[in-house]
């Protein structure tokens, strides 16, 4: 379980970008985090996983504090794709993915037979076994997400969060992706959080809303009775 309680974000106590957040979510969850840009969702997600302080509240999973975590047990714990391209020069598929290994790895990142047991299921997964001997930088963009988010499933996480995991990719390739993070969540129970303006798919694919309104209010929205009103009033605020 992932709660956060009277959180506010931000930079410091004179750049709040948000307060007064309070969520909630359990293995199976696919959340949708919503709001228009520069409203402080990239912000948000940073701050959940542990990559930047929040300013105030808690936050917690499975009852542990995720401030008080080293972040090698935090990164056994959340998992994160963030929107910026990766360009590494001569690695592999398979040696990108086995990045995600290094929580597990020993200081000379040494793979066990587990690990390799874990990559090659990854990649089987993600539907990117036949790429795994490709170099990682000549892949399409498609095949670039792909690879990225088998490197943070390759971590083992009960949470992960991805900041846009579908933008500037053509529809062939959103509709595959969403298709693989709607069955990660349901099948392996884990939280997924997805930051996105493609409010049809999300509705679609994802079971729990969370609205950064314009309003600065923050909305969370179960997908139960008329959940699609529901998500489309508390987004779009009329002048």
């Amino acid at each position: 379980m992932l709660n956060g309680e009277n959180i506010s974000i931000g930079y410091n106590e004179k750049q709040i970008v948000f307060s007064s957040i309070n969520f909630s979510a359990t293995g199976g969850d696919m959340v949708a985090l919503l709001g228009v840009n520069g409203i402080g969702k990239s912000t948000l997600l940073r701050t959940i996983s542990g990559l930047q302080k929040k300013l105030d509240g808690k936050i917690e999973l499975d009852g542990k504090s995720i401030d008080a975590l080293p972040a090698p047990e935090r990164a056994k714990l959340i998992s994160v794709v963030l929107t910026e391209k990766i360009f590494i020069d001569n690695i592999t598929v398979k040696n990108f993915i086995a990045l995600g290994r290094s929580p597990y790895s020993n200081w000379l990142g040494n793979l066990s037979a587990t690990d390799m047991e874990e990559i090659e299921k990854v990649l089987f997964i993600m539907k990117i076994d036949k790429l795994q001997n490709r170099l990682f930088n000549q892949l399409s963009d498609g095949e670039k997400q792909k690879a990225t988010i088998a490197r943070a499933l390759c971590q083992q996480t009960p949470v992960m969060i991805l900041d846009e995991p579908t933008a500037f990719l053509d529809f062939r390739n959103k509709k595959e992706i969403l298709d693989l993070l709607s069955s990660i969540s349901t099948e392996m129970k884990k939280i997924i959080i997805c930051s996105t303006h493609d409010i049809e798919s999300c509705l679609k694919y994802c079971n729990k809303f969370w609205i950064m309104s314009e309003e600065k209010k923050f909305i969370e929205i179960n997908r139960d009775g008329n959940y699609r009103d529901e998500v489309m009033s508390n987004l779009f605020v009329e002048s």
